[in-house]
C-alpha cells in the first residue's frame, strides 16, 4: 500500500458523460455522493441497529474490494501482487474516499517470503466525516466500508485471506483513522473478532427479528404511557403554583364542594367563564377520589372537529372509515378505571351526546365499526362556560344528558368576584415565573398592585397568569412596575378609577367630571353584581366614599 501519488490511475479512467458511464478499461465505475452514503448509513442504523448496519456496510465494502481487485488485475495483468496491493489505495484516493498513508516503520510487505503486515492511516475518511455530521461521536470505529474494501482488495491481490481492523477513528475523537492489515491466520484474535461481520445474514430473518423488536417496543411504549398517566394523576395531589389559591368566600365554597363530592363516585358539572380554572377543579376532585392512582384523561371538546368526536371519544377499528388503518382505543377506554374530564361539553354534537349518555347509563362503549360493546369503568367530570339551559330550549343540547351530568354542579366565580385573590395569585405567579426565567423579582410595585386590583379580568386567572408572565419577562428591576403590565390591564384599570396610573386621581370628583363619574360608578356596580363593597374595591375607594358619591350623584 504505497502512497497514492506513486500510481496515476486517472490516466486509465474513461469518462463518457454522453453515455452516462465511467470505465476502468471494461470495468464500469460509479461516483456516489458522500452525503447520500451518510444518509444510507444513518437509516440503516436507525432501522436494523448499529451492529447489523456495521456488518452490512462491511460486506458492501468487501464486495467492492474484491470486484476492484479483479478489474485492476485484468487491467494490469503483468503487475506483481505487491503492485496490485498499491492499486486499491490509489483508486480510493482517486474516488475521494480517503487518502492512505502507510506507517513504514511498522509495515512489512514481502509476499515471496509470506510476510505481510501493514499499519497505516486513512486521512479524510468520508465515513468518519459523515458519521460525525449525521449521527455524532461514536464509542467504536465507524469506517466500515473502508475496512471491508481493504479486506476484499488485499485478499484478492495476495491470494490469501486477510483481516483488516480499524484501531483508531476520527469519529471517536482521534486525529486520524488508523488501521492494521495482515494475513488472517497470522492474526487469529483479530480474525475471530472481525470475521462474524462478513457472514451473510438472511434478510427475511432479520426483518422478522426487527418486527418482533418493534412490537415489543410498542408494547413497552403503551405500558410506559399508562404509567406516566398514572404518575401525572398522582402529581395532582400536590398543589401547583396558583392552584385553588385564594381567601375569598366564593373560592372557599368551591373548595368545600370539591371535598364533599370527590370521594363520591358521581358525575360533576363544573360551570364558569373561560380561564376560571375548571380543569384545576376537575383534577382536584380526581386527586381526592379513590381513583387518584388511575388515569386522569382530559379533552377539550371544542378542539375536536364534529366528524372526529365519536372516533376520538370511543375509538375505532381498522377499516371503520377512510383513513382508519389500524385499531385505536378512544378516550373513554384510555380513562378506564380513572377519570375522564370533558371540557367544554356544550360543544359536542348531538350524536356524540347520545353515545356519552349511553356510556354513563350502561357503563359500556362501542368502537366505531365494532359490533360488540366494551365495559368501561370511568368517572365523568364535565365543564362548560355555555348557557346549557338555553341550548336545551334550542334543542342543541340533550336535556337527559344535562341532568345526568349535573348531578352535582360546582359554579366557579370569575376573578373579579374574588376580592383580593387577584393580588394573591399575582404574587404567586411572579414567584413561579421568576424561577422559570431565572430572574430575581421580589414582587409587585404599589402602582402595579393598584392596576391588578382595579382590572376586571375578563380572561380570569388565565389572563392574569399570562399578564404576569409577560411582566416578568419585561421587568428590568426587582419589582413588577406598572409599565411592565399589558396595555389591556392598564386601560381596564384606568377606566374603573385610575388604578393603572402611577399618580392616581383625587378621590373627590371635579364638577365637570360628574357625568363620567356617574358612568364609572354604574359600571363598577354592574360588574360587582350590585355588591357595593366589591364595587368600592374595583374603584380603589372605601365603601363610605362610594356611598357618599352615590348620594351626591343621585
Amino acid at each position: 500500500m504505497a502512497p497514492s501519488r506513486e500510481i496515476n490511475l486517472a490516466s486509465v479512467l474513461r469518462f463518457e458523460p454522453e453515455r452516462g458511464q465511467i470505465r476502468l478499461k471494461d470495468y464500469r465505475m460509479v461516483m456516489l455522493s458522500a452525503a447520500a452514503l451518510g444518509c444510507l448509513r444513518k437509516e440503516l442504523i436507525e432501522t436494523v441497529g448499529f451492529e447489523a448496519a456495521r456488518a452490512l456496510m462491511k460486506r458492501f465494502g468487501h464486495a467492492a474490494g474484491l470486484a476492484d481487485g479483479a478489474a485492476l488485475a485484468e487491467r494490469f495483468p503483468t503487475a506483481s501482487a505487491t503492485r496490485q496491493l498499491d492499486y486499491g489505495p490509489a483508486l480510493h484516493a482517486l474516488e475521494g474516499v480517503a487518502r492512505i498513508v502507510r506507517d513504514e516503520a511498522k509495515s512489512v510487505v514481502d509476499l515471496e517470503r509470506g510476510r505481510y503486515h501493514i499499519e497505516a492511516y486513512w486521512e479524510n475518511s468520508y465515513e468518519a466525516e459523515q458519521h460525525l455530521a449525521l449521527i455524532g461521536r461514536s464509542s467504536e470505529p465507524v469506517c466500515w466500508t473502508l475496512v471491508g474494501y481493504a479486506t476484499g482488495h488485499s485478499s484478492s491481490a495476495t491470494g490469501r485471506a486477510t483481516v483488516v481492523a480499524e484501531t483508531e477513528c476520527q469519529a471517536m475523537g482521534a486525529s486520524r483513522c488508523r488501521f492494521v492489515v495482515g494475513f488472517a491466520d497470522e492474526l487469529p484474535e483479530l480474525a475471530r473478532r472481525e470475521n462474524p461481520d462478513y457472514e451473510p445474514q438472511r434478510l427475511p430473518e432479520m426483518l422478522d427479528e426487527l418486527l418482533r423488536t418493534i412490537q415489543q417496543q410498542r408494547q413497552t411504549l403503551r405500558t410506559n404511557e399508562k404509567t406516566i398517566s398514572r404518575l401525572q394523576s398522582t402529581l395532582t395531589r400536590e398543589p401547583r403554583a396558583g392552584e385553588m389559591l385564594g381567601t375569598s368566600a366564593t373560592l372557599n365554597r368551591v373548595r368545600h364542594l370539591v371535598r364533599v363530592v370527590a370521594p363520591l363516585d358521581t358525575t360533576v358539572l363544573i360551570r364558569g367563564e373561560s380561564g376560571t380554572g375548571k380543569e384545576l377543579v376537575a383534577r382536584a376532585i380526581h386527586a381526592l377520589s379513590s381513583r387518584a392512582d388511575k388515569p386522569f384523561v382530559a379533552v377539550n371538546c371544542s378542539a375536536l372537529p364534529e366528524t372526529l368526536q365519536e372516533a376520538e371519544l370511543f375509538g375505532f377499528i381498522k377499516g371503520a372509515f377512510t383513513g382508519a388503518v389500524r385499531d385505536s382505543e378512544g378516550l373513554f377506554q384510555s380513562a378506564d378505571g380513572g377519570t375522564l374530564f370533558l371540557d367544554e361539553v356544550g360543544d359536542l354534537s348531538l350524536s356524540a351526546q347520545t353515545k356519552i349518555l349511553r356510556a354513563l347509563q350502561e357503563g359500556e362503549i362501542k368502537r366505531l365499526g365494532e359490533p360488540r360493546a366494551r365495559k368501561v369503568d370511568v368517572r365523568v367530570l364535565a365543564a362548560t362556560h355555555r348557557d346549557l339551559e338555553t341550548m336545551i330550549r334550542d334543542r342543541t343540547f340533550r336535556d337527559d344528558l344535562y341532568y345526568r351530568l349535573a348531578v352535582v354542579t360546582i359554579p366557579l366565580p370569575p376573578l373579579r368576584d374574588r376580592g383580593d385573590d387577584a393580588l394573591l395569585l399575582a404574587q404567586e405567579f411572579v414567584s413561579e415565573q421568576s424561577r422559570r426565567f431565572s430572574k430575581k423579582i421580589r414582587g409587585l410595585s404599589r402602582a402595579s398592585k393598584c392596576a391588578i386590583a382595579n382590572h376586571v379580568w375578563p380572561g380570569n386567572v388565565r389572563e392574569l397568569q399570562n399578564a404576569i408572565e409577560r411582566a416578568v419577562i419585561l421587568a428590568q428591576g426587582e419589582a413588577i412596575e406598572v409599565e411592565d403590565l399589558p396595555e389591556t390591564v392598564l386601560t381596564g384599570a384606568r377606566r374603573l378609577g385610575g388604578g393603572g396610573t402611577k399618580k392616581p386621581r383625587s378621590t373627590e370628583p371635579a364638577l365637570h367630571d360628574i357625568a363620567d363619574e356617574r358612568e364609572r360608578l354604574r359600571k363598577a356596580l354592574e360588574i360587582a353584581g350590585g355588591n357595593r363593597e366589591r364595587a368600592a374595591s374595583i374603584l380603589g375607594i372605601s365603601r363610605t366614599t362610594l356611598w357618599r358619591r352615590l348620594r351626591i350623584l343621585e
